[in-house]
């Protein structure tokens, strides 16, 4: 018998404004983090990885989408 692959599931926005974290502690969603900007030298490889993090915490309601 072949073995058949679950469908991947799409991790949405959390809507609460508190989580319990596996400890059973509440944390509250923290303010929006910007994205990196300014500077005399520009990684843009690193500023793409950042943002990449901010949109990944966002999307699971830690802090506050921009």
């Amino acid at each position: 018998m072949a073995a058949t692959k679950a469908p991947a599931r799409k991790a949405g926005p959390v809507r609460a404004s508190t989580f319990r974290l596996g400890t059973g502690t509440q944390a509250s969603r923290q303010s929006a983090i910007t994205s990196p900007t300014g500077g005399a030298t520009v990684d843009t490889q690193a500023r793409t990885a950042i943002d990449a993090i901010i949109t990944a915490l966002e999307n699971f309601g830690l802090v506050t989408p921009n």
